[in-house]
């Protein structure tokens, strides 16, 4: 009995070694995804009734389009826009010198000359979101 025991304690801690090994630390609220801002949603709480809850990650800033001309890749940074959110496209190949095949330029919005693109938006759902565009 006491063998089975000493057994069992040296199996539950090599099973914990194991289960442990490989995973880093990190800080409470540590992510690798993009910063964002939480807008207010409508939850469902179990007995049926609707709750608003508003959560604030980090405020996002807002770009005028005269901000974001200034992101035009001429001052290392290339921004563009598009239904509203400005995405930040600066480790790009395909933006060279603030410019997208010759055709399109960065620091503007997009949202009506991506009708001509060969491609559809979801090309920008790989760059980071940097802020929101007010008009």
């Amino acid at each position: 009995m006491k063998k089975a025991l000493i057994i069992l304690i040296v199996l539950f801690g090599v099973f914990l070694a194991i289960g442990c090994a490989g995973e880093e630390e990190r800080a409470p609220n540590e992510t690798r995804a993009p910063e964002q801002t939480v807008t207010p949603a409508e939850a469902v709480t179990p007995t049926g009734e609707e709750e608003t809850e508003i959560q604030t990650v980090t405020e996002m800033k807002e770009y005028t389009l005269e901000e974001l001309a200034e992101y035009d890749g001429r001052n290392g940074k290339t921004y563009v826009a598009y239904q509203g959110q400005v995405y930040d496209v600066s480790n790009s190949d395909l933006w060279e010198n603030g410019t997208h095949k010759g055709t399109h330029n960065a620091g503007k919005n997009l949202t009506e000359e991506m009708d001509d693109a060969p491609h559809g938006p979801e090309e920008l759902k790989d760059y980071p979101v940097v802020g929101t565009l007010r008009e």
